[in-house]
């Protein structure tokens, strides 16, 4: 007589939760790592919208008509301006109007740390410094960004 199965065997049974488990391990992590590289564009368009604005700023000011005298803005007048607060957020408070808003809204200055920051930024480790605008560096203040 022969035997007939009915039923999964407890090692059938093992095996198949142990696959359903490593393929939901894969697909948490995957998530997971979807979040972070989410963040991590984020910051990268954050830094490129912030050096935009700076380099914006740096350009409308140079060759601007002053007030006094009326003589056209040099690049070196400029850069002063630029170098006259020494706190991330008095610098961050010169090309403010060239952000726009939704970028503006997000950032914050840490004058102790001379940190400028978003939620997405903290979120990854990252921030954004605005050191001195040093002629050998370049044309116009470069925005650098930490780790």
């Amino acid at each position: 007589m022969k035997r007939t199965r009915n039923a999964f065997t407890l090692v059938e049974m093992l095996i198949v939760v142990a696959i359903i488990s490593i393929l939901a391990a894969m697909a948490i992590s995957s998530f997971s790592n979807a979040a972070q590289d989410s963040r991590a564009v984020v910051v990268s368009q954050q830094l490129a919208s912030v050096q935009e604005a700076v380099n914006n700023w740096a350009a409308r000011q140079i060759g601007r008509v002053t007030a006094v005298g009326g003589n056209p803005t040099s690049i070196e007048q400029v850069r002063v301006i630029y170098n006259a607060p020494t706190t991330a957020s008095g610098r961050l408070a010169v090309f403010a109007g060239y952000l726009d808003e939704s970028t503006r809204s997000t950032l914050s200055a840490d004058d102790t740390t001379g940190q400028v920051t978003s939620d997405a930024m903290r979120q990854t480790g990252r921030w954004l410094t605005l050191p001195a605008w040093d002629p050998a560096v370049g044309k116009y203040p470069k925005v650098q960004i930490t780790p």
